[in-house]
């Protein structure tokens, strides 16, 4: 894909001398399998014996708060660039001969094949084949050898993609993942980077070898009992995935990074409870994004441990290449907005610092364009989960559920709001906007009174913040006495000339009143009877998307106190593009 934009980078240089200290990484993922399909996450009412993950799990780090996208080409892709789907537009899965990821991507095995760093994915690709079988070759993986759409129509006779040509391969699909991998393992030097990319337990549902898993399923159909023979399927992954690590060599086990994750929540038709099948995969709720994750591995530190802070797939693309000693997000063209933040430390030791706040996913159908609005988004924080829906007919809703209290996602706070939820919707949706682009507005603080007034400032619902456009705000309320307002703009409502905001004004002369914005720009309004217009005009500058803004006003009126100067409350803005 981006391979030609790496060559000018002065890294072939230290190639021999970073590979020579370099550890593995073996990246896992399995197909369609949530948190509560997984034994050691104790989250299912009967999961499948997942002995071989619970035992990286004994080892390593078991995220508790790990996000996904809702399918698996968006999972994928976002591991893969460091960007969400809005920005590659891969936003759904992929079909047919659907072109994957544009060419100008940079992925995270063309950042480590500079390096010397062997890449290679067995098993599922699923991000488009629009340049045939040498697709995921062409896209920057060193080797390549797997099935290239989202399922295969049988585990054991599937189309077979190998050094660029397609055949019939009648090996148990689970199983070709890891004779493939363990072939290249035994021909390959370190230092490698090797996906095992799974099909398991993405339909159709079937029973595996009998040598692979312990369920019973005699008598029984996958159409009438599609559980047991997902749990076959799933342990069925597990017993190889044994394999591999069994039979790989010990000191490249001792010098391999493992990683185990699931690309999104378990699907529908075998999901039980507690767990909703109508929050499960191919939605944003929990059910959907929230999946496992688990490191094993010398990076990790103070194992066994659980990790609650936030991570997200799109934070592989760094965290991967970090563990390799490559900065991935260094091959970034300048300018091309990335995803990822560099996960490291919280494998390092545990009682880390969180390395993102918020995590955000997302669900679209179409082009790019189309996800511009978006069908489906969910942004989280440590507590809350806010989600909103956007139809074809363009209606939005939004539900606001609280984690901790309510992690099945049953009681919709957005119904009965009260000061604290709306405290979080808000700090939600202006998260949502600065990810996003969208135009956002919030009123906080008050205003004070004097000389019979109590002026405000509010934005006027027929304009928003939005880049090329004049937005308009008005100062309200005011008397035939005032005799000037001037309105301020500021980037910050933390702290003005070092003093920290919210600051009192009464020891001014400004009884009661606050400041609430920085200041940065001041302008006197032009007052029309009772109000004042406080025009912004923004730049058709798409590099300002996202920023904030933090707007207030101060009428003067003598006699309204010491200092004859009010202020409103203030107006905080997040640009949209």
């Amino acid at each position: 894909m981006a391979t030609h934009l790496l060559r000018s980078f002065p890294i072939l240089a230290f190639a021999t001398a970073v590979a020579a200290q370099t550890q593995n990484v073996l990246l896992v993922v399995a197909d369609d399998v949530g948190v509560d399909s997984v034994a050691c996450y104790g989250l299912g009412s009967d999961p499948a014996p997942t002995p071989t993950i619970d035992a990286l799990a004994a080892a390593g780090v078991r995220f508790t708060n790990a996000q996904a996208c809702p399918l698996c080409s968006p999972t994928r892709a976002s591991l893969l660039t460091g960007r969400h789907g809005f920005r590659t537009g891969v936003g759904f899965a992929l079909g047919g001969s659907a072109n994957g990821l544009a060419a100008s991507e940079v992925t995270l095995p063309e950042t480590l094949a500079p390096f010397g760093i062997q890449t290679a994915l067995f098993g599922k690709w699923h991000l488009g084949n629009d340049l045939g079988p040498l697709t995921p070759t062409a896209d920057g993986f060193g080797t390549f050898t797997g099935s290239l759409g989202g399922a295969v129509s049988n585990y054991y006779s599937w189309p077979k993609v190998e050094n660029g040509t397609t055949s019939t391969s009648t090996v148990y699909a689970t199983t070709d993942v890891v004779d493939e991998a363990l072939t290249f393992v035994a021909q390959t030097s370190q230092p490698w980077f090797v996906m095992l990319s799974f099909n398991s337990g993405h339909t159709p549902l079937h029973a595996p070898p009998a040598g692979l898993h312990t369920q019973n399923l005699a008598g029984l159909s996958p159409a009438t009992s599609p559980v047991p023979f997902f749990k076959a399927m799933v342990q069925a992954m597990d017993s190889e995935l044994g394999r591999f690590l069994a039979t790989i060599p010990p000191a490249v086990r001792a010098n391999t990074n493992i990683v185990f994750l699931g690309d999104n929540g378990t699907s529908s038709g075998v999901v039980l409870p507690p767990f909703n099948p109508q929050r499960s995969k191919g939605t944003v709720y929990q059910g959907g994004v929230k999946v496992p994750m688990i490191v094993a591995g010398p990076a990790v530190g103070g194992a066994p441990r659980t990790e609650a802070g936030l991570v997200h797939v799109v934070d592989l693309f760094a965290t991967l290449a970090s563990l390799q000693g490559v900065n991935s997000l260094a091959a970034v063209p300048a300018g091309v907005p990335v995803d990822a933040v560099n996960a490291t430390s919280l494998l390092a030791a545990a009682g880390q610092p969180p390395v993102r706040q918020y995590s955000y996913s997302q669900e679209f159908t179409g082009s790019v364009a189309m996800a511009v609005s978006g069908d489906s988004e969910m942004i989280r924080d440590a507590q809350y989960s806010l989600l909103r829906f956007v139809r074809p007919n363009l209606t939005v809703r939004e539900e606001l559920y609280d984690l901790a209290a309510d992690p099945f996602e049953t009681t919709d706070l957005l119904l009965a709001p009260t000061p604290t939820t709306t405290a979080a919707w808000t700090r939600l949706k202006r998260e949502l906007a600065k990810v996003r682009g969208y135009a956002f507005t919030a009123a906080y603080g008050a205003g004070c009174s004097g000389g019979g007034i109590t002026p405000t400032l509010v934005a006027n619902g027929a304009t928003s913040p939005t880049i090329g456009t004049t937005w308009m705000l008005t100062v309200q309320d005011l008397s035939a006495s005032v005799l000037l307002t001037i309105g301020a703009v500021g980037f910050q409502n933390t702290t003005w000339n070092g003093l920290p905001l919210p600051f009192d004004l009464s020891a001014f002369g400004m009884t009661g009143c606050t400041l609430l914005t920085d200041l940065a720009l001041t302008s006197a309004l032009t007052q029309v009877a009772l109000t004042a217009a406080m025009p912004i005009t923004l730049p058709n500058t798409p590099a300002i998307v996202g920023a904030q803004l933090f707007t207030q006003a101060f009428p003067l009126l003598a006699g309204a106190n010491p200092a004859g100067i009010l202020a409103t409350g203030a107006v905080e803005a997040v640009v949209g593009g």
